[in-house]
């Protein structure tokens, strides 16, 4: 049988529909059916050309779905996940699509998340000529190395698991960088897209005793699901001024700043805006920006005479995605919210319409969908 892929041929030009076969599964690989695969802001960059990728290639990293078959083992053991979990044919599963190579001085000294050797595992760098196709999370299967598949957790419905399923683990894995939210913190999120909103959702849940949200209401559902998913402060960006909101945060952190801000929102603007928000001292973890949106200003002198900690964080690894999963299990009464957060749902065969929703920030969350 075949099945369809998205395939990115260069930049700027719309993805072609191609169709491959669906092969047996070699040994130690595994063939998964798509259940949903996400479209991420990072695929709109490659999309873009604003981080270059050359094709042709199947895009997408938030590949969820069942498994359907598994290569042939020697082994007498069962085939395990990318933690040690049993996996076996039906298993609902998250697709990894690289993996720290666990020998590098970062892997060595708890960096792996930015392994010196990750980009010579990406999957779907692959052209999609090459057998067995199905590299990347645009397609309509998978297929992929067992030891990249993340068994999703019993009792975590598909459509959670689906909406934040790279926000989530993105910003388990800064937190992890930048000391996380403390009990009693004030903390400050600029963005409002899914990055953003798991980070309103992650503070409020884990103890912080302000939790304020800038974002934008070109979709103003967004600025609502954030109050749902836990912030108590919502400012607008196309209604209030910088200066406005900076009086704001202000008066709700004690006149001296905030102890952190998460920055989620990929504009270069951001960056000087949050510098300014912080109390001397305070965490700046700078989790979205993504790729080359040109050079901004930046207060230096505020860094030294506050002595504020800055903390850049990009990849994650199967262990951040596990901690998601497990706060993700532990908060149900947040889960309409989440899904509410997926607004697109749309076949592989429109994939480039599916781009432009999340391009345009008409959609919140799209995703690909058998």
């Amino acid at each position: 049988m075949n099945a369809k892929a998205a395939v990115f041929v260069s930049a700027g030009q719309p993805l072609e529909v191609r169709s491959y076969p669906v092969l047996d599964p070699e040994p130690g690989m595994a063939v998964v059916d798509l259940v949903s695969s996400g479209i991420c802001g990072t695929d709109v960059h490659i999309w873009d050309g604003a981080i270059p990728f050359t094709g042709p290639l199947i895009l997408g990293h938030e590949f969820l779905g069942r498994v359907r078959s598994l290569g042939a083992s020697d082994s007498a053991q069962e085939p395990t996940d990318c933690m040690g979990a049993p996996v076996r044919v039906g298993d609902l599963v998250a697709v990894n699509v690289i993996e720290p190579c666990g020998k590098c001085l970062l892997c060595r000294t708890g960096g792996a998340a930015s392994c010196l050797n990750l980009f010579a595992s990406l999957t779907y760098t692959r052209s999609p000529d090459e057998p067995p196709h199905f590299h990347g999370g645009y397609a309509e299967v998978s297929v992929c190395p067992i030891r990249y598949l993340h068994r999703i957790p019993d009792g975590l419905p598909e459509d959670v698991a689906a909406a934040f399923l790279c926000a989530g683990p993105t910003i388990a894995r800064a937190m992890e960088y930048a000391g996380g939210v403390q009990k009693g913190d004030r903390v400050v999120i600029q963005g409002s897209g899914p990055v953003g909103l798991f980070a309103a959702l992650w503070a409020s849940r884990h103890g912080a005793e302000l939790t304020a949200l800038i974002g934008s209401s070109s979709r103003p559902e967004r600025l609502s699901l954030a109050r749902e998913l836990g912030a108590g402060l919502v400012l607008d960006i196309r209604s209030t001024t910088m200066e406005e909101r900076r009086t704001e945060i202000m008066e709700r952190c004690g006149g001296i700043g905030a102890d952190l801000l998460i920055e989620c929102s990929g504009s270069p603007d951001a960056v000087p805006e949050g510098i300014g928000l912080l109390r001397p001292r305070g965490r700046y973890a700078l989790a979205g920006q993504y790729s080359d949106r040109g050079n901004v200003p930046i207060p230096v002198h505020q860094i030294t005479f506050n002595a504020l900690q800055i903390f850049g964080s990009a990849q994650f690894t199967s262990e951040d995605r596990a901690r998601c999963f497990d706060f993700m299990r532990r908060v149900p009464d947040a889960w309409d919210a989440v899904r509410a957060a997926i607004t697109h749902r749309l076949p592989v065969s429109r994939a480039d319409d599916a781009l432009q929703t999340v391009r345009s920030g008409h959609a919140i969350k799209a995703l690909l969908v058998p």
